[in-house]
């Protein structure tokens, strides 16, 4: 279920470019799910300058250097709300003076909707989308970077232009249950059911402009004219590719057990064996606290529910893999049902921690409240695993090794999240961007741990240690920038590897927490069509905003521009 069958034009452009749900390995689209896509178009690739990056008309996609700065920024020892408004109020000055630059009418500005100001020290990002007549511009999109004192630091753009008038359907129009309806006539199959709807001007890819109801449906969205009732747009966002907290423990591979012991699938030992114990495997299980798992007294059962990771059945094959028990021990061996359940929670959990505790970046899922929901035993039982961008989740499948038995897939999928939640919605899979994302944080995941893989080892530059590289699929790897030269680096998963071989050169350079805060900073500052220069140059941009020292952002300029080829510039310091 690899990428062993070449794919179809349709899917290379949906698995380049379709900005929601990810899986950690490439999978051809079904030939149905082909068929009911609908008018899903790749981003315009742009043309390059030095301060960013323009489309045809001239708007500009992503500006590496604004040059424009507000009047008056953030004063000293300004409290964090008095920061965020002074960035919005900056941010808003910058649309109000280079609106033109972003293909933006000035009538325009007063119906852009301010999403959220996310902080950072020395800087804030401030994002809008564009409403028309009271309601949301399907897709667009607008983030402003703001430094505390009053510089515009970079903008990523996705508005959308060319908007007419739209009149609002009369009586007869299509209300939400009507439309919810025939988006799921349109699927049939593939849609059993529907989470919400809401309505949308949208422009199609012919220029008209209209008013539709945008419905999620399963994993798909689907776009339904209020008027016509016709299915304008469908895209399969799911790609292929009052309790009490408590600590109980568990036993977990970390990351996984051909890394810890640093051995080599097939041998002695070290093979799936349909997920059979061996003694070899069993001497790599370790044994780990799980925080502030839920405790219900009530029925005096233990679960993996806490505030950063929550266990759950979300889809088939529906086989209890979640444990709900009445001991604290979860120490059970790979062939148990529960093994996968405890070694993703652990390290979901340990990772959202490191992000929010550690490096101090709030991000959680905006889908919902709580923990990031999981399901250890999904993608119907299939070799694959998934982000799903419109439900907030992970899943994780069980062919050929168990995925969420393998660290590197759990924080991969994971990295997809964090990827969407730190943009509001708005993930890049320009040149596999995100892809590229989740291979970056989980080999710095990985690489991290004590007693692994060291360099001038092979499996120090591969991704999916335990779940790739092995009968079942070759896995990826972090040095693809030593035989490809940026742009020609392929597409999807497969470019994705050069944009984490090039953070993993600079993260070596400059430090793990450094590199990693400056990385997830400058991802925040992106948008949907951003591609991987463009965040090169937030990353570099954030570096320099956070602080980092003159020799730290230099480095990690000689890792884009030296090691790598994007050719960014690099900010003086």
């Amino acid at each position: 279920m690899h990428v062993l069958q070449p794919c179809l034009l349709a899917c290379a452009i949906a698995l380049s470019f379709a900005p929601a749900a990810h899986a950690a390995k490439p999978a051809a689209l079904s030939k149905q799910a082909v068929a009911l896509t609908r008018n899903v178009v790749a981003p315009e690739r742009g043309v390059a300058k030095p301060d960013g990056r323009y489309r045809k008309d001239g708007s500009a996609i992503s500006l590496y250097q604004p040059g424009f700065s507000a009047p008056a920024g953030a004063k000293a020892g300004a409290t964090a709300a008095q920061r965020q408004a002074a960035a919005a109020s900056a941010a808003y000055e910058y649309l109000v003076a280079r609106h033109d630059v972003l293909g933006l009418k000035e009538d325009a500005l007063e119906g852009l909707q301010q999403v959220r100001v996310r902080s950072f020290p020395g800087f804030s990002v401030v994002r809008y989308r564009q409403r028309q007549q009271g309601l949301p511009v399907y897709g667009s999109d607008i983030a402003v970077s703001v430094q505390d004192n009053g510089n515009i630091l970079y903008v990523s753009n996705r508005s959308v232009s060319g908007l007419a008038p739209v009149a609002s359907a009369k009586s007869g129009g299509l209300d939400a249950s009507r439309a919810s309806a025939v988006a799921r006539a349109y699927l049939g199959a593939q849609a059993p059911g529907h989470r919400k709807a809401e309505r949308v001007v949208y422009r199609d890819p012919q220029g008209r402009t209209l008013v539709a109801w945008r419905v999620e449906a399963d994993s798909w969205e689907v776009l339904v004219d209020e008027r016509s009732g016709e299915v304008v747009r469908a895209e399969d966002t799911m790609l292929y590719a009052n309790a009490s907290p408590t600590v109980a423990s568990g036993w977990v591979f970390q990351p996984d057990p051909l890394s810890s012991a640093r051995k080599a699938y097939d041998d002695p030992g070290y093979t799936d064996g349909d997920n059979a114990n061996t003694p070899e495997l069993t001497s790599q299980l370790r044994t780990v606290l799980l925080r502030d798992i839920s405790y219900l007294p009530g029925g005096r059962t233990f679960r993996l529910t806490g505030p950063y990771a929550d266990c759950r059945d979300i889809e088939e094959p529906n086989d209890n893999a979640c444990p709900n028990q009445k001991q604290r021990n979860f120490q059970y061996a790979r062939d148990h049902v529960h093994f996968d359940a405890v070694n993703a929670y652990f390290h979901i959990d340990s990772y959202m921690r490191y992000v929010n505790d550690t490096l101090k970046i709030a991000v959680v899922p905006y889908q919902y409240k709580g923990g990031v929901r999981f399901d250890p035993h999904g993608f119907g039982g299939g070799d694959n695993s998934r982000y799903s961008r419109l439900a907030g989740d992970l899943s994780f499948g069980e062919g050929g090794v168990d995925d969420a038995q393998d660290a590197d897939v759990v924080v991969h999928e994971l990295g997809h999240g964090l990827h969407d939640w730190l943009t509001d919605g708005n993930l890049s899979q320009v040149e596999g961007l995100s892809e590229g994302v989740g291979d970056y944080l989980a080999a710095g995941y990985s690489r991290d741990l004590a007693g692994q893989w060291q360099p001038g080892d092979a499996a120090y530059d591969w991704v999916f240690n335990w779940d790739g590289h092995n009968p079942f699929w070759d896995g990826r790897v972090t040095n693809w920038n030593l035989t490809h030269i940026y742009p020609d680096i392929g597409f999807g998963h497969t470019a994705g590897q050069y944009w984490s071989s090039c953070n993993l050169v600079a993260r070596k350079a400059v430090g793990a927490r450094d590199m990693d805060t400056a990385f997830l900073a400058g991802l925040t500052m992106t948008g949907g069509d951003t591609n991987q220069k463009d965040a090169a140059q937030a990353v570099i941009n954030a570096a320099a905003a956070l602080g980092l020292s003159r020799a730290k952002v230099k480095a990690i300029g000689n890792a884009y521009n030296v090691s790598c080829d994007y050719e960014v510039t690099v900010p003086a310091v």
